[in-house]
Order: structure tokens, then sequence, then C-alpha cells
């Protein structure tokens, strides 16, 4: 419980993170970037256990190289709930995006490890 706590936390710091070191990131403010950090929070929670469930057989097929893809489409889902709040440039820019916001939860998650 404690480490899907602070793994949504690790993820809605790494979104201003983000926002602050990748030039096709871009956020009005450090507040939106912290809803914005929230919304994929949250996202991640609940959308990203069901996508991987129903791309398992296609993510096995292509060695991982699906997670990619699903993780950076979830970004622009939130990138798109926040009616331009935070901008993010192009796919790739949301593929970078799931890589620190996976990075962060990793190392979170082998912080606090059961």
């Amino acid at each position: 419980m404690t480490r899907t706590v602070f793994q949504m936390i690790a993820a809605i710091a790494a979104v201003p993170l983000c926002a602050e070191f990748l030039p096709g990131v871009h956020s009005q403010s450090i507040h939106f970037s912290l809803i914005a950090g929230a919304v994929l929070a949250l996202i991640y929670l609940v959308l990203r256990p069901l996508v991987k469930l129903v791309t398992k057989v296609f993510s096995i097929l292509t060695l991982g190289l699906l997670s990619v893809f699903v993780d950076a489409w979830l970004v622009q889902l939130c990138v798109s709930m926040m009616n331009g709040g935070l901008v993010v440039d192009s796919f790739w820019w949301a593929a970078a995006v799931a890589l620190g916001v996976n990075t962060l939860r990793l190392l979170v998650g082998v912080l606090f490890k059961k």
C-alpha cells in the first residue's frame, strides 16, 4: 500500500521535472505540471494495468517494445485532458516523459520493496 502511494507521488513529481528539463515538454506553470502529474498517476493506477493485460500477447511478441508505445499513449491521453496546460511537442517527447515517470516509479519501487 505504501509502495503504491509513493509510486504515485513519484509520478506526480516526475511531470514537473520533465517539464523543466525536457525541451519538448512545456507547462504553463508548476501547478499545471503537478495537476498533470496527479492525472497521469491516476491513469497509471487505473488504465495502465488494463491496457497491459489486453496487450500482453503483443508485448511478448514485440519483446516489450509495445509497452513504450502504451506508456507514451497514456502520457498523450493525460496531455489531452489538460487542455493546453501541459503541451508535449511529439510522440517521442511523450515517450521521454513516460521514461522519466517510469524511472522514478522504478526507483521508488525498489526503495519500498516488500
